[in-house]
């Protein structure tokens, strides 16, 4: 409890930290006058893209859970997806852990195979936006607006290029360990003395999860949904930003989805504070957008991203008779029957 304690008092000062940089230079009256000209259709698409990228995410944990089970209910999914974001909004990413072990609780397979798919699907959206962002370095990439000075975008383009190829090696290697777990943990095995040690058999169960990628169709099909969710994230951001008439085009998104997500990356609740300053530091520095304006269109970002998937998640939990202390309270140690957790 006292770790938790100082993890989360850790997020809050970090939080309170970046909208400190974020807000330290700017007029609050100006911020608060270009939200009242932002223009509400394009709010309500970019809302409408929040929906569908739960969705897509719910559809492709489906594929990705496959080789466990194959008959999950979409609304099973659903429901887990937009609770645990929930969760992870409200309890500084508790919900990442939770989602797994609450939908192998209600459909009786391994929470350990469970969470794997989780991991996978962070290593495929890890690798959807670095590709994205090495598609708009390639391809769309123009000079931002001249006067800037702040980023050298040569620097920016060969830093992403050399990420976006590590990134693709850890698929075949992935690849590798999944198809030949079963030969590596007999070796464990045999050198453990018969078979009897629990972090071998955690581990065997854990890499169940994964067993998709051995299954060219349905990974493949897994991987063209994963592009499919951040294009439509993509155009979230883009249709929030067009709200505030910027002109930025979808590929300059591209830029700011590489961003934010380094953002979202740092572990401050619901990314507050993090989110604001690398969407500042690229409307900003990079897209030469005046500071008071930029910084109105990225907290009405920030909160057309967040927003909707939250009231979406409290509706789900009333709608189930649950309640978020008692979601945080899901117990971690009892296993689904007959899944590797549960053996003697």
């Amino acid at each position: 409890m006292a770790s938790r304690g100082l993890r989360i008092a850790l997020s809050i000062v970090a939080a309170a930290i970046f909208l400190f940089l974020f807000f330290r230079k700017l007029d609050l009256a100006e911020i608060a006058r270009h939200m009242g000209e932002a223009r509400p259709i394009w709010m309500v698409l970019a809302i409408a893209c929040q929906g569908l990228h739960l969705l897509l995410r719910s559809t492709r944990w489906r594929l990705l859970l496959s080789p466990l089970k194959p008959d999950i209910r979409f609304y099973g999914l659903f429901s887990a997806t937009a609770i645990g974001y929930l969760l992870s909004f409200v309890f500084f990413r508790i919900g990442e852990v939770l989602r797994p072990i609450m939908l192998a609780q209600r459909e009786g397979i391994s929470k350990t195979g469970a969470l794997a798919t989780c991991v996978l699907e962070r290593l495929m959206d890890l690798l959807s936006v670095v590709l994205l962002f090495g598609f708009y370095l390639i391809f769309l990439f123009r000079m931002p607006a001249a006067g800037t000075g702040a980023v050298d975008m040569e620097q920016v383009r060969r830093a992403g290029l050399t990420v976006g190829a590590l990134a693709l090696l850890s698929f075949p290697i992935l690849y590798l360990v999944v198809h030949y777990r079963h030969r590596i943990f007999a070796a464990l095995d045999r050198r453990g003395g018969g078979g009897t040690s629990l972090l071998p058999r955690l581990l065997h169960s854990f890499l169940g999860g994964f067993d998709v990628v051995r299954g060219g169709r349905v990974f493949t099909w897994a991987w063209l949904q994963s592009i499919a969710i951040w294009v439509v994230i993509t155009l979230s951001i883009w249709c929030s930003l067009q709200a505030f008439d910027l002109g930025l085009s979808p590929g300059d998104c591209l830029m700011m989805l590489a961003l934010l997500n380094i953002g979202i990356a740092v572990p401050t609740p619901g990314a507050v504070g993090s989110y604001e300053y690398m969407g500042q530091l690229g409307l900003v520095d990079i897209f030469a957008v005046e500071p008071n304006r930029a910084a109105a269109a990225i907290l009405v970002t920030h909160a057309l991203a967040i927003g909707p998937v939250i009231i979406v998640g409290i509706l789900l939990v009333w709608k189930e008779g649950m309640s978020l202390a008692g979601l945080t309270r899901i117990p971690a140690g009892s296993a689904a029957p007959g899944s590797p957790e549960a053996a003697p």
